[in-house]
């Protein structure tokens, strides 16, 4: 029973889940740079200024819950978050470009 005891504790920590290759792929250079900093959860946020051509699009990632801010005005990348705006945008470009798609089609037909 003494053994039990000094042993309970002692096991390291499991390792969390390996990232999908899939997972990692964004655009952008606000993505990358967070990306290549694993600024990927509030304990690993980092201080993060961007470009001043960029800071429409930060504030944009911002507005959305894409980076997030932690106290202390650290910064980090929610991958959840930008795949689902990613998923969003890609849905409505979808809804546009079929509908466009045809009809520039019925227009060259008509024309032929």
């Amino acid at each position: 029973m003494n053994d039990r005891l000094r042993l309970t504790g002692t096991t390291a920590p499991a390792e969390p889940p390996p990232i999908p290759a899939a997972a990692l792929r964004v655009r952008g250079r606000i993505a990358k740079a967070m990306l290549a900093a694993h600024a990927l959860a509030p304990e690993d946020a980092i201080a993060f200024t961007p470009d001043p051509r960029d800071t429409a699009a930060f504030a944009r990632m911002r507005a959305t819950g894409v980076v997030r801010e932690v106290p202390g005005g650290r910064f980090w990348f929610d991958l959840v978050a930008y795949h689902l705006r990613e998923r969003a945008r890609s849905r409505v470009l979808t809804m546009w470009g079929l509908p466009l798609a045809l009809l520039a089609a019925v227009v060259i037909v008509m024309f032929y």
